[in-house]
C-alpha cells in the first residue's frame, strides 16, 4: 500500500473495552479437544483501553506507548520489516508480545506502513480476568485496519486478535476477543476451531446492573489452564491414579454438559430479561465450579478471597447472585445486584467493608 504524508486526518481515537465472561468460561479451549462443543456469555465492561493513533511515514515501525490504571507509562517500538523478530518477541512472553504478536499476523498478511499506537488512558486492570491482554490484540487489530483500510470485520479482528495472542506464551481460548463487540451481549458457541457469536438482542427496558470487583490479590492463569487441560490430555499419571482421574472427569463433565445446560438456560433467561433467573443460574455455576473443577486446581481455586467475597453477609439481600470471573481464582468477582439502589449500596459495602475495588456495568436493552 502507498504511503502518504501524515496530516491531522491520519490521528483518530480508539476505545476497546474488557471482556467479563458472565457464564462459560474456559468452555472456549477445552472445545478445542472436540470432546464437546463450548458455550458462553460474555460483555464488554465499562472500563478499557483509550487510544491515539496514527500513520508513520517515515519509519516502518509500530510504536507503542501504553499508561496503565495505575498511571505508570511504558513505551517501545517494534521493527515491522523483520517478521522473525516479531514472532521471535511474541513466543518469548511479556507485556509486549501481545503487541507483537498481532503485528506479525498483519506483516505477514497485509503491505502496511508504519503505526503508531499511545494507550494514553487505561480504566481496565491487569490480570483479573477482564481480557486486558486481549483488548490490547483487538486494539493494536483495529488500529491498523482502520489506519490503512484493510476493512477488517469485528469477526476478522477477533481472528488476527486471537492468532497474534496465542503466538505468545498465553494458551488463551477465543471468548476473550469477544471484547471486540463492545458492550453487547453475546452468546458464543464453540465447535473444535469454528466459532459463532450471537449479539443477543434484549427485550425492551430490559437492565442487568452488575458489579464487577478487584479483589486485590493474585492469581496464576498459566497454571489453572495447566492444570485444567491435563483432563483433556492422556497422562500416564492419571491412568494410574483412579483418584486423579475422578478429578479430571469431572472437569470434562463440567465443561462439556454441565455448563451446556446451564448457558443455554441462562440465553433464555437473558432474552426474557430475567435477572431473578440469571442469579439462580450464577449461583449453581459457581457451586459446581467449585466442586468438580476446583479439586483440579486446588492451589489456585480455591479461591478464599473470591468466596470471602461473594459470601460476605451484608451484600446477599442485595444481590441476585455472584461468582467468579475469568479462570476464577482470587482475581476478580462479579455480582448481579437487584436494582440500581442496590447496586449502588452493594459497591460501598465492596469498597468500605471488603476494601476491595467495585466497577459498575449496566447492561441494558433498547429502551
Amino acid at each position: 500500500m502507498a504511503e502518504r504524508s501524515v496530516s491531522d486526518s491520519d490521528s483518530f481515537e480508539l476505545f476497546v473495552p474488557g471482556r467479563v465472561a458472565l457464564l462459560g468460561e474456559h468452555s472456549d479451549w477445552a472445545a478445542g479437544f472436540r470432546e464437546h462443543s463450548g458455550y458462553c456469555l460474555v460483555t464488554g465492561t465499562e472500563q478499557g483501553l483509550y487510544a491515539r493513533v496514527r500513520r508513520l511515514s517515515d519509519r516502518k515501525a509500530l510504536v507503542l506507548r501504553s499508561v496503565d490504571e495505575s498511571g505508570v507509562a511504558a513505551s517501545t517500538w517494534l521493527d515491522l520489516e523483520d517478521p522473525t523478530a516479531l514472532l521471535a518477541l511474541a513466543q518469548a512472553g511479556g507485556f509486549w508480545s501481545y503487541a507483537a504478536g498481532v503485528a506479525y499476523q498483519i506483516v505477514v498478511t497485509n503491505e502496511v506502513g508504519g503505526l503508531e499506537v499511545d494507550n494514553y488512558r487505561t480504566t481496565l486492570p491487569l490480570r483479573k480476568g477482564l481480557s486486558s491482554s486481549a483488548a490490547l490484540c483487538v486494539l493494536v487489530a483495529r488500529a491498523f485496519s482502520k489506519a490503512y483500510k484493510l476493512k477488517y470485520t469485528i469477526r476478522g479482528e477477533m481472528e488476527l486478535a486471537y492468532r497474534g495472542e496465542i503466538a505468545t506464551p498465553s494458551k488463551c481460548g477465543r471468548m476473550d476477543q469477544c471484547c471486540a463487540f463492545g458492550s453487547t451481549p453475546v452468546f458464543m458457541t464453540f465447535d473444535g476451531d469454528h466459532l459463532f457469536c450471537e449479539p443477543l438482542g434484549l427485550p425492551r427496558g430490559a437492565v442487568f446492573h452488575y458489579v464487577i470487583v478487584d479483589l486485590l490479590a493474585k492469581k496464576d492463569t498459566t497454571e489453572i489452564l495447566a492444570a485444567l487441560r491435563q483432563a483433556y490430555t492422556f497422562s500416564p499419571t492419571s491412568s494410574e491414579d483412579p483418584a486423579r482421574r475422578l478429578i479430571e472427569e469431572g472437569v470434562v463433565r463440567f465443561l462439556g454438559p454441565t455448563n451446556k445446560r446451564l448457558l443455554l438456560a441462562a440465553r433464555e433467561a437473558f432474552l426474557a430479561g430475567d435477572a431473578e433467573k440469571i442469579g439462580a443460574i450464577m449461583k449453581e455455576y459457581q457451586s459446581l465450579f467449585d466442586s468438580q473443577v476446583g479439586p483440579a486446581c486446588p492451589n489456585q481455586l480455591t479461591a478464599p478471597v473470591l468466596h470471602k467475597c461473594i459470601e460476605w453477609p451484608s451484600l446477599q439481600p442485595l444481590i441476585w447472585g455472584a461468582k467468579g470471573i475469568g479462570s476464577q481464582g482470587d482475581g476478580a468477582a462479579q455480582f448481579l445486584c437487584r436494582s440500581r439502589e442496590a447496586q449502588t449500596e452493594v459497591m460501598r459495602i465492596v469498597r468500605e467493608e471488603l476494601l476491595m475495588i467495585p466497577m459498575e456495568l449496566i447492561v441494558t436493552g433498547p429502551k
